[in-house]
């Protein structure tokens, strides 16, 4: 299927953008203006998603009518009902004030932790993301796992232990090139558990409950980010050498747009494939992209790769071959039960009869 080939192409390209930009920015004096290029990503995120929301409005994908609908006319002639913004809005203002605190809160605490840790690192540590996520939904949702999935997180666990160990003696050997620290540990396992709340808050109120999607979502969690992080800005006191410093560097607003955008379509194409060939499929994508993109780190920038990083990546890319067997075993039990749907439900008009 060329056009399938296409969006997983673009999705694992425009992921590796994303990364790949992400990591110079860091690699830069910008990482010392954190809630900055917080609030500059979570406004990118907003205008992109503002966009995409609002062309489901007037292409009919949205949903319903009400009362203060516009009246907006077609090329045809035809006058057609378009709710406005805010009234076709499923969220509440409560909802999206706590997701966009705990949005934020992971966005700001991951980009933070990396004055202290190298891109590669982030990457894992937010791949680790299902630990709380599991965490959260059989605490606090009652969901159950099977001992494989935890036996597969162990293995995941396993893989970021190696790979900080390595990035502990990388920093013994070669200071000026590897950089380590507690601290930054702490600050990214903050953030990877905000981003798990997140996920859960969005999967069960927003998705399940209010029927959300995922541009209002977005849109609307976005906008509550950067104005969170303008509020942090100006009572830390670090609005004026943060805005200088953009002033002085307009390539990290170009990186910023460009690396966000690069991001937010890549899910998009990822949802695309979801909604084309499955999750299977998708999954498999995903697992290309970040494996790829820790490949590359390590070539490009020159991150000094030890033994230890070598026997993590083992350990990381057996977590997410079984994650992908994981969830190919999902979807071919969901396909075998609706066969028996379909068989049973041919059965009882013959037993009728009979």
């Amino acid at each position: 299927d060329y056009e399938l080939l296409v969006m997983a192409a673009s999705a694992i390209g425009l992921s590796i953008l994303y990364n790949l930009l992400q990591e110079s920015m860091f690699k830069s004096d910008a990482k010392k203006h954190t809630a900055l290029i917080t609030m500059m990503t979570s406004l990118v995120y907003f205008v992109l998603s503002l966009f995409e929301f609002r062309h489901e409005l007037f292409s009919g994908k949205h949903g319903h009518g009400h009362s203060d609908a516009q009246e907006v006319a077609t090329a045809e002639g035809e006058a057609k009902k378009i709710p406005s913004m805010f009234s076709a809005m499923k969220g509440s203002i409560l909802d999206y004030a706590l997701l966009g605190t705990l949005t934020a809160s992971g966005m700001y605490f991951t980009n933070w932790s990396l004055q202290y840790l190298n891109y590669t690192l982030r990457v894992l540590f937010k791949a680790s993301k299902i630990l709380p996520t599991v965490f959260v939904s059989v605490c606090f949702y009652r969901r159950k796992y099977s001992i494989a999935e935890y036996v597969n997180m162990c293995v995941l666990v396993l893989s970021i232990v190696l790979f900080s160990y390595g990035d502990a003696v990388g920093k013994g050997k070669t200071s000026a090139e590897s950089n380590f620290d507690l601290i930054g540990v702490f600050l990214i396992t903050v953030g990877v558990i905000a981003d798990a709340l997140t996920s859960n808050f969005e999967s069960e109120v927003l998705f399940k409950k209010r029927q959300a999607s995922h541009s209002e979502v977005m849109m609307a969690a976005s906008l509550f980010g950067s104005l969170y992080m303008l509020v942090l800005l100006v009572v830390s006191g670090k609005a004026p050498d943060a805005f200088k410093y953009a002033m002085d560097n307009p390539s990290l607003a170009i990186k910023v747009v460009v690396s966000c955008s690069a991001g937010y379509f890549s899910i998009t194409f990822i949802l695309k494939i979801i909604k084309r060939v499955g999750a299977v499929s998708a999954e498999i994508v995903k697992s290309i992209r970040r494996v790829v993109s820790i490949m590359l780190s390590f070539l490009i920038y020159g991150n000094p790769f030890l033994t230890w990083h070598l026997v993590g990546s083992l350990f990381f890319l057996l977590f997410v071959y079984n994650t992908f067997q994981a969830k190919r075993a999902k979807v071919l039990a969901k396909a075998n039960q609706k066969k028996m749907a379909v068989r049973l439900a041919e059965k009882k008009p013959s037993a009728n009869k009979a």
